[in-house]
């Protein structure tokens, strides 16, 4: 595999933290050349200027977002557009046969209504919703293996998600009382500054926000419901920690009938067996966000206490939960191991 012809990628939108993060990524692939690193702001200049680690390895001019020029030189394009804006450029993206990887919320949910009840916009693109496949690697990996279009999830739905599936596919928890409590660190909300990650607000403080309305409860209750084969219902808190990056989340479930801790973790471990990126861990060794960051894993933990489950998940929020997932589902996409670029 040595000789294999490199792979021509692109990056819509790369300037922001996901950029940055899949850049660093690339520029270790094996197998990828980075064509076009395409900006709303500032084209024209070397990405190099916009990050300065990447002095001398990736002078890449920063280009504007030309769809016609980047379809023609690449053979995959990440979008790291925000939220709301790349269903502008997709459509023609999708029409010129180009695999796509969206890190953006624009495709992860599968109805227009839901996507404005969650992000307050019409969906200019509804027709290509159901074309997307959620890239989920650990559910959804035959999926991906043939798709041309992958909507990458979320940095909260991806360690929640990822607790909660084994239990859940197992008929082991009520799937009506389950409350997630995740804590964020400040990279979570992007580059553009907003006076609550302004540093004198968020440094020696916790805060809540937008609590039991996250943009993303919908996308978690979205694809835990298929898993569980009926509706799942979800209270979901997210709290802002004075942290760069990572993702930690404790989710307290109601187990259906008396289960040992024993028998739990086995059915984690068999689950997640195969699994690259997931690791379960030892009974009185809850994860900690120092043991994923910089890295592609999510560490769970879990504790039987009476009739609850209680499930503990670590993420970095911009590797496993952004970035580094869309490398994962990239190298799904296109045949190549999956763990090529990322250990």
């Amino acid at each position: 595999m040595s000789s294999r012809k490199k792979i021509r990628v692109s990056i819509v939108g790369a300037s922001g933290y996901t950029g940055f993060e899949l850049v660093k990524i690339l520029l270790r692939h094996p197998y990828v050349t980075i064509i076009k690193l395409a900006v709303h702001q500032n084209p024209g200049i070397p990405f190099s200027d916009l990050y300065p680690a990447l002095k001398g390895l990736c002078d890449v001019i920063c280009s504007p977002i030309d769809a016609p020029q980047i379809c023609a030189e690449s053979d995959l394009v990440f979008f790291g557009l925000p939220h709301t804006t790349g269903m502008a450029f997709m459509p023609g993206f999708l029409a010129a046969g180009i695999k796509v990887i969206d890190l953006s919320a624009d495709y992860r949910l599968n109805t227009p209504e839901t996507f404005k009840a969650a992000y307050g916009l019409e969906h200019t693109d509804p027709a290509h919703l159901l074309d997307f496949v959620y890239g989920l690697p650990e559910i959804n990996r035959a999926r991906i293996q043939t798709t041309q279009a992958v909507a990458n999830p979320g940095c909260f739905p991806t360690g929640i998600e990822l607790a909660l599936i084994p239990a859940l596919k197992a008929g082991l928890i009520e799937s009506d009382s389950i409350i997630a409590d995740s804590k964020t660190g400040i990279s979570g909300g992007g580059k553009t500054p907003k006076p609550a990650f302004h540093f004198p607000e968020c440094n020696e403080n916790i805060s809540a926000y937008k609590i039991a309305c996250h943009q993303h409860e919908p996308e978690i209750e979205q694809e835990l419901s298929k898993v569980a084969g009926k509706p799942v219902d979800i209270v979901f808190i997210p709290h802002l920690v004075p942290l760069t990056r990572g993702i930690f989340s404790t989710i307290y479930t109601r187990l259906k009938r008396p289960t040992t801790e024993t028998e739990i973790l086995k059915l984690y471990r068999d689950f997640f067996r195969a699994e690259p990126f997931v690791r379960v861990m030892e009974p009185g060794f809850p994860p900690q966000i120092k043991n994923v960051a910089y890295t592609n894993f999510c560490d769970i933990g879990l504790k039987v206490v009476g009739d609850r489950l209680i499930l503990l998940s670590v993420i970095d929020n911009l590797v496993k939960g952004a970035s580094g997932q869309a490398v994962q589902n990239m190298n799904i996409m296109l045949n190549i191991a999956e763990t090529t670029g990322l250990l």
